[in-house]
Parts: C-alpha cells; structure tokens; sequence
C-alpha cells in the first residue's frame, strides 16, 4: 500500500504484490493523491471500486485499458491519463 510517511517515493528496487491474480501493483502516495504503478497480465481486470481519501491519478505507459468512471468508459493508450477524483 502507500507509504504515506514520505514525500519522495520510488518505484525502483521495490517489488510489486499482486493486488488481484494477474495484477501487479506498487503504490506510493499522500494524504489527498494516490499514484500507482499497475501491470495487469491479458484479459484480467480490477472489479469496480472507489478511494474514499485520495484522488487517483493513472498515466498509461505501454498497453491498452479499459476504464469506466461513474457512468463513462474509455479505453485509454501509452501517453493517456485520467484523474479520477476520490469517492468516485
């Protein structure tokens, strides 16, 4: 989960759990934002869920995903990002 003591964080040398099987994920974040690095291995997915404390923010970096916030749904690619606010 987050390591919310720090204001720097990295993503190198950390190892990733598997979040759900098939996803891999590291997160670093604060008291408002969440940033996570997510790999998902083809055809899994994360079921519907909201951040209640943080806003999301994702940047895709390779690969194609399928996002729905509230009521829309987009397939985003490498260099695509979306912000989804907390409670959403």
């Amino acid at each position: 989960m987050a390591d919310r003591t720090l204001p720097f964080g990295t993503f190198e040398g950390t190892d990733a759990h598997e979040f759900v099987p098939g996803v891999w994920l590291n997160a670093v974040g604060g008291e408002q934002v969440l940033l996570c690095k997510v790999t998902y291995e083809p055809g899994k997915e994360v079921r519907r869920h909201s951040h209640e404390q943080t806003e999301q923010v994702m940047y895709i970096l390779e690969g194609e995903v399928t996002i729905t916030v509230e009521d829309e749904t987009r397939s985003l690619r490498a260099g695509d990002t979306v912000v989804i606010n907390r409670g959403l």
